[in-house]
């Protein structure tokens, strides 16, 4: 019994350091995601920068059309003030003249503060765009690296898996209700079916067993277990 107890102890350490691998490999996407998330924030970035000078540029036009348009209306009023013989029609069109001529300066004014933004923008989409290069090389770097990571922690959990299947068939072949039992303790005790006892106390419920459960796990005549918890007990050589 003593020999069966070191293969169920030899199948543990297997299927924990197996688990510890796949607990790894599956934390993986979320690590690249993570890094997806940086990079788009800094490609955010420069997009936000570069829409902004492209809505400065539409706006701009879209002024210099409106101006040019006031402008028009100007001249259309000169000519008619030209040909006016009555001081009323003069003077009401001096006022839209006056008032066109305001309107332009408004949009001058106005486009010397996009292009002054323009101007602004210029730095800060250069260093969005230096900042997304080295974001790029980054993560795509490190993208590559979490690939080769999960092949590495794959392999390494196939590995373990050859040897578990081995330790398993012997301990099967041996007492099949014992791997059975073994099955659900690994499941449902967080990868700690088989524990010691320290002291008197179990070291996965860290509960104290009774006399006849010390007795059992010294004699080491059969499997014994945790009154507590259910999982197997052994006792540490002394």
């Amino acid at each position: 019994m003593v020999e069966l107890i070191e293969k169920l102890l030899l199948l543990q350490e297997r299927d924990q350091r197996r688990q510890t691998f796949l607990h790894e490999i599956n934390s993986v996407p979320s690590e690249k995601a993570a890094l997806e998330r940086e990079l788009e924030a800094a490609r955010s970035g420069l997009e936000n920068d570069k829409a902004r000078a492209k809505q400065i540029e539409v706006e701009r036009a879209r002024l210099e059309v409106e101006a040019n348009g006031k402008r028009a209306q100007i001249a259309k009023y000169r000519t008619q003030q030209f040909e006016t013989r009555k001081n009323e029609e003069y003077a009401a069109l001096k006022h839209e003249i006056d008032r066109a001529e305001k309107d332009i300066t408004s949009i001058e004014d106005r486009e010397l503060e996009l292009m002054q933004e323009a101007e602004d923008l210029k730095p800060s989409i250069a260093a969005a765009e230096q900042k997304f290069s080295t974001e790029k090389t980054r993560v795509s770097g490190l993208l590559k690296t979490c690939d080769e990571k999960v092949a590495v922690l794959q392999g390494r959990a196939d590995e373990l898996g050859v040897e578990r299947e081995a330790i398993a068939a012997e301990v099967r072949s041996a007492d099949e209700n014992l791997f059975d039992l073994y099955e659900n303790l690994f499941r449902s005790k967080a990868g700690r079916a088989i524990v010691p006892l320290e002291g008197n106390h179990c070291a996965g419920c860290h509960m104290t067993v009774t006399p006849a459960t010390m007795r059992d796990v010294k004699v080491g005549s059969g499997v014994v277990s945790c009154e507590q918890c259910g999982r197997i007990v052994y006792a540490l050589p002394e």
